[in-house]
């Protein structure tokens, strides 16, 4: 998740599929594991001059926890120390999920593009982290899951995602459900599925 991209279409449709998820699951929390690298953002030309833009503007703008102040009775924690070191993030995130023991939770993955390809890079979470941490959710919790189309060449992307996604988490893939707004963006989908 990088903050380049915070509240464009596909964060309309992120938020408006996890907020309905709680509300289905009875979940009372939101816990966004965000993935998070920062972003560089360009320059402005005022007059011939470059100038960086102004942090306010950005931090308004580009604020990955401003969904924490979102005005709902579902609360949102957004977990986002920057994602450089998946050993270390992925500690992290299975020291953080304790911490929600007592309420139920949708366990939102959020990195840039999905799960892994072929070759993965930090745009990516890897098929043992997805595994790792749906062992680690406790029963009731819903994992939820960013993935972004994979390709661009016309094949099919879905469902070659969520038999690979079932396979990381070692469930039956028509267990693991969709969600997606494809009047608004039709290259992101959401995998979704409750731990019982």
């Amino acid at each position: 998740m990088r903050d380049l991209w915070y509240a464009d279409n596909r964060d309309l449709i992120k938020w408006g599929v996890l907020l309905r998820l709680a509300w289905s699951f009875e979940a009372s929390h939101i816990l966004q594991l965000a993935f998070y690298r920062p972003s560089e953002f360009g320059q402005l030309v005022i007059d011939g001059q470059t100038h960086n833009i102004p942090e306010e503007v950005i931090a308004h703008f580009r604020n990955l926890r401003a969904i924490g102040s979102i005005s709902s009775k579902i609360r949102v924690t957004v977990f986002d120390p920057v994602f450089k070191d998946r050993p270390t993030h992925l500690q992290a995130v299975l020291a953080l999920l304790p911490a929600f023991g007592r309420e139920r939770c949708i366990v939102f993955l959020d990195p840039d593009t999905g799960l892994e390809p072929q070759n993965p890079s930090l745009d990516h979470v890897l098929n043992d982290e997805a595994g790792t941490i749906w062992t680690n959710m406790k029963n009731g919790d819903v994992f939820a899951f960013y993935q972004h189309k994979t390709n661009y060449a016309g094949q099919p992307w879905v469902e070659p995602k969520r038999s690979q996604l079932a396979e990381a988490l070692q469930v039956q893939s028509n267990a693991i459900k969709l969600a997606q707004a494809p009047d608004i963006a039709n290259d992101v989908i959401f995998y979704f599925i409750q731990k019982v």
